[in-house]
């Protein structure tokens, strides 16, 4: 500002020289001598870089001033899962939610529905865990269409390795290559939550709506990975049968030794027996002719193999399927990459509960016939 009051009073004196410079020649009826006009182009010039310099401050002070952007916390794994956990929390319970920007994020799902990421991936990942054929079968997580190429073989038709004598050509039994293709079909899953755990301060209502929502889809999925169903999922059930028992209601040690070697012996090593407990329990049962069980220091194992129970899986009944035996890597499941998630607080309000439901996308097809077989009960 001091500058500023210097620069206007200089330009007051030099325009009061100019003035002066021009009164003297026209008092004496002149032209400005040489002197004088130097004297009046410099004054003027002067003048010219004084305004020139005010016009500048002018513009200087008029540039709007930008607020310097404050430094955000930027959050750790961690923080980002707890805050989308509390979210998560107080939507459920309806509760005022506290959304700061940067905080917070909780996705818009197709269907509408508020899906945290750390939601959905804990869901999918207690569903993993409930369900043995996510964990052992050949699973693809992806949204769309999966087209899974498959080399097909029979009995006759392998792919052949032979001597060779000099002058003579191999058979050449090669098999064809096709295609399964997995297109997925929309599981829902709902969990009823009550109300009553707003007031329950020993509950994870996150925990807990989590293990309900897994819970639903888990034995939902776990029945189609079995049995299947028309038009959609293809469930193991699908199977070839290795072995028919002689009974329709009871299985010998023999049938199911028969039934581990149905497979061939490089498929035997991964391979696994799936069936109802309540078959499982039968065969513990079975004794030898001392009255001996067969399998008494092999817990949870069958001939070396481990035993995967599903209250999915039949009974032991006539022209059932009750044991499956086979490496399930020969069977693929698409699995959705995510999960969404709607809460329904209106239409179970006169239950005073909430309902939330789970959305995934499946499909599966046993995709290596020659990895699973089973066992088939006789027809009476």
């Amino acid at each position: 500002m001091k500058n500023l009051k210097k620069l206007m009073e200089r330009r007051e004196e030099l325009k009061q020289q100019l003035a002066d410079l021009v009164d003297a020649a026209d008092q004496e009826e002149r032209a400005m001598t040489e002197e004088e006009t130097r004297t009046f182009d410099a004054a003027e010039k002067e003048i010219q870089d004084i305004d020139d310099t005010l016009a500048r401050e002018e513009r200087a002070r008029n540039i709007p001033t930008v607020q310097q952007p404050t430094e955000q916390h930027e959050m750790t794994v961690e923080e980002r899962a707890a805050a989308e956990e509390k979210a998560f929390a107080d939507f459920i319970m309806n509760r005022a939610m506290e959304n700061r920007a940067g905080e917070i994020q909780l996705t818009q799902g197709n269907n509408g529905s508020i899906v945290p990421t750390t939601i959905a991936n804990r869901i999918i990942k207690a569903v993993r865990d409930m369900v043995p054929f996510l964990q052992l079968a050949d699973v693809v997580y992806t949204n769309g269409k999966l087209s899974v190429p498959v080399y097909g073989e029979d009995a006759t038709n392998y792919i052949d390795a032979d001597y060779v004598d000099e002058g003579t050509e191999l058979t050449d039994n090669i098999g064809k290559f096709t295609t399964i293709d997995l297109t997925g079909f929309v599981i829902g899953a709902l969990a009823l939550v009550s109300n009553k755990l707003k007031d329950n301060t020993d509950i994870n209502v996150v925990d807990f709506v989590i293990n309900q929502a897994a819970e639903a889809m888990a034995e939902k999925l776990e029945g189609e990975f079995v049995n299947g169903t028309s038009g959609k999922i293809t469930g193991i059930q699908s199977a070839a049968s290795g072995v028919t028992a002689a009974a329709a209601t009871a299985v010998t040690y023999d049938e199911l030794v028969s039934l581990k070697h149905s497979l061939k012996q490089r498929f035997r090593g991964k391979a696994s027996w799936i069936m109802n407990p309540a078959t499982y329990t039968a065969i513990c049962k079975l004794k030898d002719n001392n009255g001996q069980p067969y399998f008494k220091e092999d817990e949870y194992k069958i001939l070396g193999r481990p035993v995967i129970e599903s209250d999915s899986m039949p009974i032991m009944a006539a022209g059932k399927k009750p044991i499956i035996f086979g490496d399930l890597s020969g069977y693929t499941i698409k699995a959705t990459k995510s999960v969404e998630v709607q809460v329904l607080r209106e239409k179970f309000a006169t239950k005073n509960m909430i309902g939330v439901l789970a959305f995934g996308e499946y499909d599966a097809k046993i995709t290596d016939s020659k990895k699973i077989s089973s066992l088939t009960m006789a027809a009476s």
